[in-house]
């Protein structure tokens, strides 16, 4: 069983071809509770990689299902660039919350962090996500042997640092909705956390954080969601505009 997160179609493309490759049923964990998980199942997380730890939503929900903890996971990292400290870091946030035997695997693809990054042009995205594609069959081999990334028992209580650096950026005080707003509700439907409100046809952050997907601001059909000032002018991410239509598995439906 593969549960997977994903906030513009990254993960989402990386989970279904691996769940084609590995005859794997797929479930994405915004749809709720998992279905039923036998003994035998070999249960695989993909997720994106936040400030070298897993996404909050996914901490969530993954407390939210205990039943999953007595299983071992094999986590699937999507990232804009090298895992780093991440393999240490997660293995220490998933033993917190009851998990024993963990095995991480980075999957690295195109980054969409614009607070941080600009976009990668449309051919250098596109060949970096056919590279990640690529390695599927390896990672699918991974999983199968067990050869997880390596973990340092060193890097390990950094998780409070990484953690703080996280909490910080997902404050939503740094999103608004600039006059380019239309009210279409869109951000406020696909907001994973429901943090988002729409008050008199403007979008309001209506918590103190939200899991930082970005989904709201790369999704906007008409830009209007910004990240402070540092996502002003930048492009925002759009995999179905650059990927060809054979890779688009998923991506012509609701973006999840």
């Amino acid at each position: 069983m593969i549960l997977y997160f994903s906030r513009t179609g990254n993960t989402k493309l990386a989970a279904e071809n691996l769940a084609i490759l590995m005859k794997e049923k797929i479930h994405n964990i915004e749809q709720g509770t998992p279905p039923e998980i036998s003994g035998q199942e070999t249960l695989i997380l993909a997720a994106p990689l936040y400030f070298w730890i897993l996404p909050g939503f996914v901490m969530s929900y993954l407390s939210q299902n205990p039943d999953l903890s007595r299983k071992e996971l094999h986590v699937v990292m999507t990232c804009g660039g090298a895992l780093g400290a991440g393999a240490s870091l997660i293995k220490r946030q998933l033993n917190q919350i009851g998990f024993e035997r963990i095995f991480v695997y980075p999957l690295i693809m195109t980054t969409n962090y614009i607070p941080l990054h600009r976009v990668q042009s449309p051919d250098i995205a596109a060949k970096a996500i056919q590279s990640a594609l690529a390695r599927l069959p390896e990672i699918a081999e991974n999983i199968r042997q067990k050869r997880s990334a390596a973990v340092s028992p060193l890097l390990e209580p950094g998780l409070p640092v990484a953690q703080v650096i996280y909490d910080s950026a997902r404050r939503t005080k740094h999103f608004y909705a600039t006059s380019r707003c239309i009210g279409c509700g869109l951000c406020e439907r696909d907001c994973p956390l429901g943090a988002i409100q729409l008050k008199k046809g403007s979008p309001e952050w209506i918590k103190p954080q939200c899991t930082l997907c970005l989904r709201c601001l790369h999704r906007c059909p008409t830009g209007a969601v910004e990240y402070g000032r540092s996502t002003i002018g930048k492009e925002r991410y759009r995999p179905e505009k650059f990927l060809s239509k054979n890779l688009q598995v998923g991506l012509s439906q609701k973006k999840d």
